[in-house]
């Protein structure tokens, strides 16, 4: 570069080359696939293990084809559920009986000995899960286990072999253990291939975003965020319909992960992020990249001046390829610490609150496809809300609004008797709010770390945000002592989120840090419409 020439920061050239070229909506096709299948891989367990309706199967009564009005006599009425016990029958006096009256049954309950199921192709029937209901709940918490793990673990490959190293291998790791899982043998298997699966694979989301995040400049963020978004929905209403209309839980799993397969193939052949090659301070690839991009955008790649391309990472001092060396510079910030302790506990609670809304969604009317589409789809309106609201009013003043909003329809929720009047409405406003925020989290997160530390620094935040996760698929049991207990729960935490808040900068208008450096002075800047960060 000329001595004295003005340098060029990156995002001033990603605003040239067009958000929204041809460059970058390949990019966006190519990087939202993975997205739409994560949301698979996240969420498939949820109908992969559902509920099932069983009873006992009674000894005489089973022939009567077309009347059960005998259940009311031999089996005991779930008054929760309105429905017959899972588990227990009245005893039979005359076990020899095949008239199956209500004289031939004693007023003690029993337990069942074989049972009658409503899918004879469920995962409950084929491990035998029956009466054991702690197992199958058990599903979705070991793979939030794995997914545990693998925040770190996919962190550290982004950030130190590359973004699209990260997607191919999550996705490659994600089809092995899934599609080894729909050939269990057994319970204990498939728990582990959904451990597995999860630890190596459950990186894929985070990765995509991130890769995704980082091709665009400051204006478009929240936009390519809510679009990662929207096509996560999107994943999520398909596995909803994909249960409905498939019965055999092993060929739902097939369907899932196969399509993995096609992301593994062509991941390798897109471009590397041009900031995260500028972060390892391979400037000349990252100019080969930007010039790519041009050519493909039907620019002159001379008219971008890359030549004058300067980052705050290409200075001698924030120049190191040691790992160790960026690592002890975060620990040893008091700021970052405190903003890493945060957004973990935000996201802690989005993860809690979302999941546990989505799961417990099932019970919310009798058609549990139904009730699970219907809160999914409401956060679509959240997405597009986010794209507004973050830009205009703020992500400190959104986080607060939407933890304030989830918690006061939680509790309402709780605490009034439940009608489809009002509970559903107040049901989908507060996943709605949730939704709103854990997006906002997304964005937030990924603006007030550097970019050389960031994907490890967002995997730390994610990976205490998995504690949530991990409580989320637990929390239906929590109903069996108190039908209100998990959505109290869900208020609480969303309420100490709402405070937690205010102890964070406003990053509005603020490019990304690149340096910890940059990303410390966040505290002490303000926005470019005035507004004082803390």
């Amino acid at each position: 570069m000329e001595e004295g020439k003005k340098e060029i920061n990156l995002d001033s050239i990603l605003e040239s080359l067009g958000p929204y070229g041809r460059y970058n909506l390949l990019n966006f096709v190519l990087l939202l696939y993975p997205v739409l299948l994560s949301s698979f891989f996240e969420c498939g367990f949820i109908f992969e293990a559902q509920e099932q309706n069983y009873r006992c199967e009674v000894d005489g009564c089973e022939l009567r084809f077309n009347d059960t009005s005998w259940l009311q006599y031999a089996i005991p009425l779930d008054v929760e559920k309105q429905r017959p016990q899972s588990c227990f029958m009245y005893q039979q006096a005359n076990v020899t009986s095949q008239q199956c009256l209500p004289e031939d049954f004693i007023n003690k309950t029993v337990p069942c000995e074989r049972f009658v199921y409503e899918n004879d192709y469920s995962f409950v029937k084929e491990f035998n899960l029956v009466c054991q209901e702690w197992k199958r709940a058990l599903v979705g918490t070991i793979h939030n286990s794995g997914m545990f793990v693998a925040m770190l673990f996919t962190g550290a490959i982004s950030d130190r072999f590359g973004r699209k190293v990260a997607v191919g291998f999550s996705s490659c790791a994600s089809f092995i253990f899934g599609f080894a899982r729909s050939f269990s043998p057994s319970y204990l298997f498939f728990v582990a291939m959904h451990f597995l699966e999860a630890g190596f694979g459950g990186g894929l989301y985070p990765s995509a975003y991130v890769f995704i995040v980082e091709l665009v400049g400051l204006k478009q963020r929240v936009i390519v965020s809510a679009m990662c978004n929207m096509t996560f929905v999107i994943g999520v209403v398909l596995i909803a319909l994909l249960a409905w209309a498939v019965n055999n839980w092993r060929t739902y799993i097939l369907i899932l992960y196969c399509p993995a397969t096609i992301v593994f193939v062509y991941v390798w052949f897109m471009n590397e992020s041009a900031r995260w090659l500028l972060s390892k301070g391979r400037r000349d690839e990252a100019i080969d990249v930007l010039k790519r991009a041009a050519k493909i955008n039907n620019l002159d790649p001379r008219s971008l001046d890359l030549d004058a391309l300067g980052d705050p990472l290409l200075k001698p001092q924030n120049q190191t390829g040691d790992k160790k060396s960026q690592m002890y510079k975060a620990i040893r910030s008091g700021i970052i610490w405190k903003r890493v302790a945060i957004c973990s506990f935000l996201w802690m609670t989005c993860s809690l609150v979302y999941y546990g809304f989505s799961i417990n969604s099932v019970s919310l009317s009798s058609n549990r496809y139904v009730s699970f589409m219907l809160v999914t789809l409401v956060e679509i309106p959240a997405y597009i809300v986010v794209v507004i609201v973050l830009d205009k009013y703020g992500r400190k003043k959104t986080l607060l609004t939407t933890y304030l909003t989830c918690t006061v329809m939680s509790l309402l929720f709780a605490f009034l008797p439940r009608s489809d009047y009002w509970s559903i409405p107040l049901y989908l406003v507060g996943k709605w709010s949730v939704t709103l925020a854990y997006s906002s989290v997304y964005i937030y997160v990924s603006e007030v770390f550097p970019t050389n530390m960031r994907q490890t620094l967002i995997s730390v935040c994610s990976t205490a945000g998995r504690i949530g996760s991990l409580i989320a698929p637990l929390t239906p049991l929590l109903s069996y002592y108190h039908k209100s207990m998990p959505t109290v729960i869900f208020g609480a935490m969303c309420f100490i989120s709402s405070t937690l808040v205010m102890m964070l900068p406003e990053t509005r208008n603020m490019r990304l840090p690149d340096t910890i450096e940059e990303a410390e002075h966040l505290s002490r800047m303000k926005s470019k419409n005035g507004d004082t960060t803390d």
